[in-house]
């Protein structure tokens, strides 16, 4: 019975019956495991394990594969939001199985026996395909886990791929988040002079210096941890005594409300300006 789900684990959890024999596994096999209930069969002549995913398992029923915002999460890669229908990748275009983004092209073959499209595919159909922000948060995450630019851009060429190569230009390596990469672009775009990732004396690394000394703080969920706080308030007072300003924002402050907090940094930078005409923090 430990070869069924072996096999399925090569699958990813879900697998046609042809590939089940293929890879062989028997009927005999295929049946005891459905009546003890260990496998299911969600479409006819698909089988899996009970908790797989239903995009995987839809993904076998129409010999495609998830790929762009669809397949970001099962590559490790950030994502913005969830997409509102599901991405797949059919070379022939064709596609019946309910409402889906179907990109055709291919440049790079998926893992064996994966639902799901290689990494190359995901972020260049990323790059063509989805809006700026959530396309940078992807592929800056991609860069982190060592995937090379260079081979974006050699994919990219010609006048329809300008959009996507200006994503490619925006990218920064070092970036520790979502909400660092999403901030430092928001400012960037408000024509804020930024740096990421500063490292202080006596305080630490800043995720983002806007103009100098105001301390932007992107606060994930870690964040709210009663150890992490009191350390993130021992921190802020050795910025403000340096001559810091510092500012924190959370999750829904970075991706819902950005005008917002790229006007209260404006505040800040301008009141500062104001008292004396300061700059950079010496």
């Amino acid at each position: 019975m430990a070869d069924v789900f072996e096999v399925l684990r090569r699958w990813g959890g879900v697998a046609r019956r042809g590939d089940l024999f293929k890879d062989g596994i028997t009927r005999m096999e295929v049946e005891a495991a459905l009546t003890a209930g260990t496998l299911v069969r969600p479409r006819r002549g698909i089988y899996a394990v009970p908790d797989a995913d239903p995009l995987l398992v839809r993904c076998a029923a129409t010999s495609s594969r998830l790929t762009c915002a669809s397949a970001a999460r099962h590559h490790g890669f950030w994502v913005l939001r969830e997409p509102d229908e599901v991405h797949i990748l059919r070379t022939d275009g064709r596609y019946d199985s309910g409402r889906a983004v179907v990109h055709r092209q291919s440049w790079w073959p998926p893992e064996p026996r994966s639902h799901v499209a290689s990494r190359a595919d995901v972020l260049l159909h990323a790059l063509r395909c989805l809006p700026e922000l959530e396309a940078l948060v992807m592929v800056e995450s991609a860069v982190q886990q060592g995937f090379s630019l260079d081979f974006l851009l050699e994919r990219l060429q010609g006048r329809r791929n300008g959009p996507a190569r200006r994503v490619l230009e925006a990218v920064e390596p070092g970036a520790d988040s979502l909400l660092e990469t999403l901030a430092r672009e928001q400012f960037r775009r408000a024509g804020l002079s930024v740096q990421t990732q500063v490292q202080v004396e006596g305080v630490g690394w800043m995720d983002v210096l806007v103009e100098g000394f105001v301390d932007v703080e992107t606060d994930g969920q870690v964040h709210n941890e009663p150890l992490q706080r009191a350390k993130d308030y021992r921190r802020d007072r050795a910025a403000q005594l340096r001559g810091y300003e510092v500012l924190r924002y959370t999750y829904s402050d970075i991706v819902e409300r950005p005008e917002a907090m790229v006007a209260e940094v404006r505040e800040v930078v301008a009141r500062r300006r104001a008292l004396g005409g300061l700059t950079a923090v010496g």
